[in-house]
């Protein structure tokens, strides 16, 4: 094989080299970096359930640690809740988090989530059924 030859061989190994390393990174979604800011607590299980709390919540809670989305580009931060939660999962149950409350930028992604326990006993008004509820009650209009 001569030199021509041999450069055109290695000019077709890189282009493929390129060409994987492109196709790895778009496959990539969003990945996160979990920060404890709160009290340690048992993990939940890798499939525990939990609630994304988008509007704000009445019953008393303790923040246990943020989550920061991070993305090669800002296309593939999550969107919506189902690709949110897809990103979150693992750290909302390995904190033992209730919730979690999602920070939405100016354009509508997803880029951070703070992880809650909920705290009924320093609640003064939660009963068994919770405060959400308790508080839909005294709305009603009804006096007693």
């Amino acid at each position: 094989m001569d030199r021509y030859q041999r450069e055109h061989v290695y000019a077709d190994r890189s282009a493929w080299v390129v060409v994987i390393v492109c196709v790895s990174l778009l496959g990539c979604g969003g990945a996160a970096e979990y920060r404890r800011t709160g009290h340690v607590y048992a993990p939940r299980g890798p499939l525990c359930d939990y609630e994304v709390v988008r509007n704000r919540t009445i019953e008393p809670y303790e923040e246990v640690g943020t989550i920061d989305v991070a993305a090669f580009s800002a296309g593939q931060l999550p969107n919506d809740e189902e690709k949110f939660r897809k990103v979150v999962s693992e750290y909302v149950c390995q904190a033992g988090g209730d919730a979690v409350i999602p920070g939405i930028n100016l354009y509508g992604r997803w880029v951070i989530g703070t992880v809650i326990r909920f705290d009924p006993p320093q609640c003064t008004q939660c009963d068994d059924k919770g405060m959400k509820e308790a508080a839909v009650e005294d709305d009603s209009g009804e006096d007693g």
